[in-house]
């Protein structure tokens, strides 16, 4: 049985740059560019005829900024992931990014294989920070708080939960690899966010980046946790 083809649209307004971005993602085994744009609208119209499963941004684009189609993506293709693929990743863009729901955050100076990697984790449901982005969001947190991260006191357990959450993996996984029920997931998920002041998966997951516990290049964590 083959697996499912993984449709993915490019905004790009540079042709040089999208063709590498073609060949990168169709070196991708099961990835598949069904289309590109180079402004906004086209974008806005070719998302709701295509349904991508995954849409690599960029940012500045002709008439329009590549983030104003994001609050839109939710009614458009629901059920799109975005990767922002960007040579304009500044503390306020990203902020902007990650407020509006992208998954993903690669700036143009990252090599081609950090790329494929962002582009492989985001299409398996994980959100993917490069080096920089990740770097960008300690900062921004700190400035925020007028601190480093918030730290807390947590158990052996709570922290085996907190790393499987940050590597993408599923209530159900996470009950196989630490063999507890998912019932008992979902209170160390709560009893989480609850302690370090966050919610969510994707807040809990940056928290980890923060505190070290996982790679800051890769917060593997869906938007929405899966049984």
């Amino acid at each position: 049985m083959t697996s499912a083809i993984r449709r993915v649209v490019i905004v790009e307004d540079h042709t040089a740059i999208l063709e590498m971005m073609k060949a990168a993602v169709e070196g991708i085994p099961g990835y598949k560019v069904v289309g590109y744009a180079q402004d906004v609208a086209a974008a806005r119209e070719l998302c709701r005829r295509e349904q991508p499963a995954l849409l690599i941004l960029d940012l500045a684009l002709p008439r329009g900024n590549g983030l104003t189609l994001l609050p839109e993506l939710r009614a458009l293709s629901p059920l799109t992931r975005v990767v922002i693929f960007s040579g304009n990743l500044r503390a306020a863009s990203i902020r902007s990014a990650l407020l509006s729901g992208a998954h993903g955050l690669v700036e143009k100076t990252a090599s081609l294989g950090e790329f494929e990697q962002a582009l492989r984790a985001v299409g398996a449901g994980q959100v993917y920070f490069s080096r920089f982005a990740s770097e960008e969001i300690r900062a921004l947190v700190h400035r925020r708080s007028g601190g480093p991260p918030r730290i807390v006191r947590l158990t052996g357990r709570e922290k085996s939960v907190l790393r499987a959450i940050a590597e993408g993996l599923s209530t159900k996984q996470i009950s196989t690899q630490l063999g507890i029920s998912r019932h008992t997931v979902a209170n160390h998920r709560t009893r989480l966010a609850k302690k370090v002041r966050v919610r969510g998966v994707a807040q809990l997951s940056r928290y980890a980046v923060q505190i070290g516990l996982v790679d800051g290049t890769v917060e593997g964590a869906a938007d929405a946790v899966t049984d």
